[in-house]
């Protein structure tokens, strides 16, 4: 059995004929006035997640970006904007990686925040040298959390998402001031076409489901082989 879902295209336009069983273990939120723009409409729980995450992203780097505020006051708003995401995507999202086996995956991100927060705190208030580089760090932390996730999902769309996000590290110098807007473009549009496609993955669920079925046909190969 191959690593990835090769027969699903790495990101596809949603495919609308859902069951209505699917829809409703994937907590799906239907917003009909967007499907009048051209966009799918429907979100499952790990995409109002992403889009979540995609809105909190662009709005605190821009605000880094463009806000007349001073560091000290924007650190202690934005964590606490962090944590709320933070603890939106554990409700919208807990039941479905525990459902697939994915609870890891989930406290994983968890974890990485967590730890951009902290970083990204001290950095502020103690004046440590990372303060420059803020912008790397959460590049990082997002390339190491899409990483899990490809494993975690063996989807080839977050292999791309990670590389993307490693490869941004190195370019960012060549953005000079403007770093924290280039860093908040990356990682929102990238949320919010996650949310709005559909990709491809394998689950642990259906790999465990797929490994009887190849067992057997193996099987069957080898008695005909015989016989």
């Amino acid at each position: 059995m191959s690593f990835f879902k090769p027969q699903q295209p790495i990101l596809q336009k949603k495919q609308l004929s859902f069951n209505p069983q699917p829809l409703t273990s994937l907590g799906c939120l239907k917003v009909t006035p967007l499907q009048y723009l051209n966009l799918s409409g429907i979100y499952t729980c790990i995409d109002q997640a992403m889009i979540c995450w995609g809105i909190v992203a662009g709005i605190i780097f821009m605000g880094g970006q463009f806000l007349p505020i001073n560091w000290s006051d924007q650190a202690i708003f934005w964590s606490i904007i962090t944590l709320i995401a933070v603890i939106a995507m554990i409700y919208l999202t807990h039941s479905w990686t525990t459902q697939e086996n994915l609870s890891w995956l989930l406290y994983g991100w968890v974890t990485l925040m967590i730890i951009g927060i902290i970083i990204t705190d001290c950095a502020i208030f103690y004046h440590w040298s990372i303060l420059a580089h803020l912008c790397h760090l959460w590049l990082i932390l997002s390339a190491i959390g899409y990483g899990f996730t490809a494993w975690g999902l063996r989807s080839r769309a977050f292999v791309i998402a990670t590389v993307i996000h490693s490869v941004s590290i190195f370019f960012l110098p060549l953005f000079g001031g403007w770093q924290f807007a280039t860093t908040g473009l990356i990682m929102m549009s990238n949320l919010l076409i996650f949310a709005e496609g559909q990709w491809d993955m394998l689950l642990p669920r259906e790999s465990r489901e797929y490994q009887p079925k190849i067992i057997k046909s193996h099987k069957i190969g080898f008695l005909i082989a015989n016989h």
